[in-house]
């Protein structure tokens, strides 16, 4: 089954420290041997390690889809040679903003960014991923990628979203979003869930029902 409940350095925040892009899958260099083997039987993705401004944490500071890598400014050039060591063009954004995997919400479809955005950077972000951008928030809450996990056959957002929010995220993405948590009842799902077009990976206190409402989601 393409889908796994586990942990990661003993967390089951996986989405802090994990980010699947293109055939890839962004992972801290500690990570544990099994764990990796795991990760890739699951989602099918060539696990690729990388460090960004110093930290394993990926999952917030990448953003990105198929057709590009969105890395914060805050990264060094050893970081940023070590990603363009993957077949995926790597575009640096320079912003207030560091966290873009908080900030940043995508999928080869669109992508719904952190309202303080400037119109340049939104600009940068469209050329970059080749995709329409919006401004909004989930829930009245701007960290919309911390919010959400959207791949391009499904996604789980918080169920602060709005009707009105909903509507819009389905219309962007252009696939079915359902409402749901993560690691029993955490609002905040891309804590807890790496997702792509391929697998699941959940954190190790989610739930039967939200494991259910996940697979549902992601049609896994």
């Amino acid at each position: 089954m393409p889908i796994i409940r586990t942990s990661i350095k003993k967390s089951p925040n996986l989405g802090i420290y994990l980010k699947p892009i293109g055939r890839y899958l962004l992972a801290p260099p500690t990570i544990k041997r099994s764990l990796e083997e795991d990760l890739h039987s699951t989602l099918g993705l060539e696990i690729f390690k990388a460090q960004v401004y110093g930290s394993e944490f990926l999952g917030v500071f990448l953003a990105g889809n198929d057709n590009a890598l969105l890395v914060p400014g805050i990264s060094n050039m050893r970081e940023v040679s070590k990603l363009e060591e993957m077949n995926l063009r790597i575009e640096v954004l320079d912003s207030k903003i560091t966290a873009l995997g908080n900030a940043i919400l995508a999928n080869d479809y669109g992508a719904l960014v952190h309202p303080k955005f400037t119109d340049e950077e939104v600009e940068f972000i469209r050329k970059a991923l080749e995709i329409p951008v919006v401004r909004g928030k989930i829930g009245g809450i701007p960290v919309v990628g911390s919010l959400s996990v959207v791949t391009n056959r499904g996604g789980l957002v918080s169920p602060a979203a709005s009707e009105e929010e909903l509507r819009g995220m389905r219309k962007l993405f252009e696939i079915d979003i359902y409402t749901g948590t993560v690691n029993d009842g955490i609002k905040f799902v891309k804590l807890g869930l790496v997702a792509c077009d391929h697998g699941v990976a959940v954190g190790s206190l989610t739930t039967p029902l939200e494991l259910d409402v996940i697979m549902e989601a992601f049609k896994v």
